[in-house]
């Protein structure tokens, strides 16, 4: 399945929950794919520590290699496919290849997600009508609402569905607005809170995922119910650890099978 993380405006922890969403699916055994679409912006990479690596997207969107050789496998489990930070790297892309270098690949893995730009575009337009579906990030104030509004109506146009609305930052103002307010006006459900936590700031600078940096923080246990409804899987918020007892206790009886045979 490919899921296009889109936002309306900077600043809401699109990128932030495009990585850590990969991360949490990749841990609950699926293979994940990470792209970072936005080709004018890159900041996906950096969380990862590859912003720098080469071969990067600028480079296939160039047509100067195949896509299989500028994609990473990073600690955490994720494949990532970079952007790198380059002036030049940009200008030298040609978005329009942009579905045909995802299609290339994307059989290949259980999900991939892709990291768009912000705001409304023609590359935005690209990002949106590739994707199976459409997963829109947003903080509790009217004007990150009301941008969201704008990225549905936009999928709409392109014919893809939007999967749900991740409300992130959430417990920062006292004045923000209700999730039923929200789901009223966006008339799309909230399937995600995300707390605000230091530890995804913190997590950043150590270029980790907080799932890797802080696994039983408020953000990191949020990012792991948001992996599980996505994967279709409903599992009280409180017995996330529960998930990592159980992928390890099958980890041991492989090995314990192995031993026996």
């Amino acid at each position: 399945m490919i899921i296009t993380v889109a936002s309306g405006k900077g600043g809401v922890g699109k990128t932030t929950v495009t990585a850590n969403l990969g991360v949490a699916l990749a841990k609950l055994g699926k293979k994940v794919l990470l792209i970072d679409g936005d080709i004018s912006m890159a900041n996906l990479g950096i969380i990862f520590n590859l912003e720098k690596k080469k071969p990067s997207l600028h480079d296939v969107l160039a047509g100067e290699c195949d896509v299989k050789e500028a994609i990473y496998r990073h600690r955490s489990g994720v494949y990532i496919l970079p952007t790198s930070l380059s002036i030049e790297g940009y200008k030298k892309s040609d978005l329009d290849l942009f579905p045909e270098v995802v299609s290339e690949v994307a059989d290949n893995y259980d999900y991939v997600l892709i990291d768009a730009p912000a705001g409304l575009n023609r590359d935005m337009a690209i990002h949106l009508a590739v994707a199976d579906k459409v997963l829109i990030v947003t903080t509790p104030e009217l004007f990150s609402i009301s941008d969201g509004l704008k990225i549905k109506q936009s999928s709409i146009m392109a014919g893809t569905p939007i999967m749900g609305v991740v409300l992130n930052r959430t417990g920062r103002d006292f004045g923000e607005m209700g999730v039923e307010e929200i789901e009223m006006i966006l008339e799309e459900k909230i399937i995600c809170k995300i707390p605000e936590d230091e530890n995804i700031r913190n997590a950043t600078l150590k270029r980790m995922s907080v799932i890797e940096y802080a696994p039983k923080s408020p953000a990191a246990v949020a990012h792991m119910e948001l992996a599980l409804k996505i994967l279709g899987s409903y599992v009280d918020i409180h017995r996330i650890e529960d998930v990592y007892r159980e992928g390890f206790l099958e980890r041991i009886k492989r090995l314990l099978w192995r031993f026996i045979r």
